[in-house]
């Protein structure tokens, strides 16, 4: 096999920028299909992918297409379904994050790509951006020291429609928003989370706190090793895509993030001003681009990519455990889960 025939189920916010990236820039894949039950987006998706045929649902996809692999990016509530249908028809897969709602569900979707040999890779994609790659090797390389404190933002300029919100779809403001920043914590720190405690309200929009679900909340954790964690998680930062972490070592620190997307400032009586970054399309165009390529370039080897059903499974355990401290008030141990 020297060419991957993909097709992107779900093209929403994130699934038509993997569409995209699909069809024009990821080396080696061929993007064959797509599926959305809604036509303004169908439409969407022709025009910016080129001439690819959009099915309604992922049942009328499998029945007619010739694949390879998918790119899972529906809402999370119908990963584990979409997962099980497409190993079922020996398809690689590669899932957006996070891989289910539960653990139980993450743990039916890594045994049905095990018991049909495919493959599964979870999209994690600030592990491929070159801010986090960099500060990595900088850990590594014990260019800051033993790494003892973890601290990061992670903020959204306006929250998502109600609906998305609602926890039984994407699983709420932690495990949705606060997941990246969890998965680099273990990441970053190369140690486990062991106890988490979180606190949180509808702050700013009533509405997300009517489908049971907040729009800012911290995050507190602690390390195996010893180590300290802080996340703050907003979808209200109205000033822009406000995204940094920071780790603090014994010797130094390594901060990655801006806040600015072009460099210019300009300076008027007013002040001086500058853009910011929208979203996380934009703050991560190229790393959304390198994880794909990356799942590509191992299946077409026959190797196993980087970021495994397990490795999604161990951060949703995170999420999941911090949204239960935030709803009982209480710190919540990992032990066992």
């Amino acid at each position: 096999m020297d060419r991957l025939r993909v097709a992107v189920i779900g093209v929403g916010r994130i699934g038509l920028v993997h569409a995209e990236n699909m069809a024009h820039r990821v080396q080696g894949a061929e993007l064959v299909a797509m599926t959305t039950s809604v036509p303004a987006r169908a439409e969407e998706a022709r025009r910016r992918c080129g001439d690819v045929p959009v099915y309604a649902s992922i049942e009328d996809l499998l029945d007619v297409a010739t694949l390879d692999a998918v790119v899972v990016a529906s809402s999370t509530s119908a990963h584990l379904a979409n997962i099980k249908d497409c190993a079922s028809a020996g398809l690689h897969i590669f899932c957006e994050k996070p891989l289910a709602l539960s653990l139980e569900d993450c743990d039916a979707a890594i045994s049905s790509v095990e018991d049909a040999g495919v493959t599964l890779m979870v999209g994690h994609v600030r592990q491929f951006d070159s801010g986090y790659m960099q500060a990595k090797r900088v850990i590594e390389e014990n260019g800051i020291g033993k790494p003892i404190v973890f601290r990061a933002i992670a903020g959204d300029q306006d929250p998502p429609p109600p609906s998305f919100a609602d926890p039984s779809v994407s699983g709420g403001l932690i495990v949705d928003a606060g997941y990246h920043d969890l998965y680099l914590a273990r990441w970053l720190m190369a140690d486990d989370i062991v106890r988490v405690y979180a606190e949180g309200g509808d702050l700013v929009d009533p509405a997300i706190g009517e489908v049971g679900d907040v729009d800012n909340a911290i995050v507190d954790f602690r390390f195996a090793g010893g180590g300290l964690g802080t996340l703050f998680i907003s979808r209200t930062t109205r000033y822009g895509h406000d995204v940094r972490v920071e780790v603090v070592g014994q010797e130094g620190a390594v901060h990655v993030g801006t806040l600015r997307q072009t460099p210019l400032n300009i300076l008027t009586r007013a002040g001086v001003h500058h853009d910011v970054i929208p979203d996380t399309a934009a703050r991560y165009a190229d790393a959304f681009v390198t994880e794909l390529q990356v799942f590509v370039d191992h299946i077409l080897k026959g190797k196993q990519p980087p970021v495994t059903g397990e490795n999604a499974r161990e951060a949703l355990a995170v999420g999941l455990a911090a949204h239960q401290s935030m709803c009982e008030g209480r710190p919540v141990s990992l032990k066992g889960l």
